[in-house]
């Protein structure tokens, strides 16, 4: 099952994508958002499951697509250093790995949809890079989850780009925005739909891509994260419940702007599309905001 938000006249409306691609307005079955969708629980998620394949048609496949949850229940949670090239890449050998994920927060106000436009206010940053990443869905909420329960938790995954200001995030030295510089209006793409745990394609077989006017940039696999999502999971919910709706980024891996030699960041005009088979393809152009 995949779900979507769709633009529409009347504002965000949540939808399920049928067998013939076109879209069913979850609002036949009294949701009318993803995010209500996901706080009724596996019940609910079922009979959606159940009958959306054959559903009529609300929406063409045409339909301009938000971001799949557009208010989650809070900011989301990032996971930094989970890959070892993209450790490597910045130099840090000197420095261990860490032991536990590290979790820094982005706010939910960055989201957009897979075609939406990335906008830079270039009086707040002239170096904005890239990150794809895969993205996960919680479904059921809970506190202390064991590694053994934790992929029951989630709903599902999709794409994302943790779209980054390099020169916010690493303003101050010692006193790092890391905050301020990923939580700029529109920095992260999402989606183009949450495809659901048991419908997504095997970890195994997954492979995030990333290029930038159709140069390649990142290509890395999933199943090689530093920390796996059941530990990540088990490690945000450790006296802290995780909600129905919460977004997790799990973290890059090498080829960001940042490190390369010389420096790349993104410029008007430049197309960033990040692909996986079986997720989707986002595709966003970066546009300067005109002054106020």
């Amino acid at each position: 099952m995949r779900l979507v938000t769709v633009d529409t006249a009347d504002g965000p409306a949540g939808g399920v994508i049928t067998a013939s691609g076109s879209i069913a307005a979850l609002e036949r079955w009294d949701h009318l958002s993803v995010e209500e969708l996901l706080s009724a629980g596996p019940s609910g998620w079922d009979e959606v499951e159940r009958e959306a394949a054959n559903s009529p048609s609300d929406w063409g496949p045409e339909s301009r697509l938000l971001s799949p949850i557009t208010r989650p229940p809070r900011n989301m949670f990032c996971i930094g250093v989970n890959y070892v090239d993209h450790y490597d890449e910045g130099q840090r050998q000197n420095t261990s790995l860490p032991d536990i994920p590290i979790i820094f927060t982005k706010a939910w106000t960055t989201l957009i949809g897979a075609t939406d436009d990335i906008v830079v206010d270039r009086r707040a940053t002239t170096m904005v890079d890239w990150e794809a990443e895969l993205a996960v869905i919680i479904g059921l909420g809970g506190v202390n989850i064991s590694e053994a329960d934790a992929l029951r938790h989630v709903f599902g995954y999709c794409l994302a780009n943790d779209v980054s200001a390099r020169d916010l995030q690493r303003a101050g030295g010692t006193f790092a925005q890391w905050h301020k510089g990923k939580s700029l209006d529109t920095f992260c793409p999402l989606g183009p739909s949450i495809v659901t745990a048991a419908s997504a394609p095997d970890f195994e077989t997954l492979q995030v891509q990333l290029t930038v006017n159709g140069v390649p940039k990142q290509s890395f696999r999933p199943d090689t994260m530093v920390h796996p999502i059941p530990k990540i999971i088990a490690y945000l919910s450790l006296g802290m419940a995780l909600l129905p709706g919460d977004i997790i980024l799990t973290g890059t891996a090498s080829g960001v702007g940042l490190w390369q030699d010389p420096q790349q960041f993104l410029v008007a005009g430049d197309v960033v599309e990040v692909t996986c088979d079986g997720l989707g393809t986002l595709r966003n152009k970066v546009v300067d905001r005109v002054a106020d």
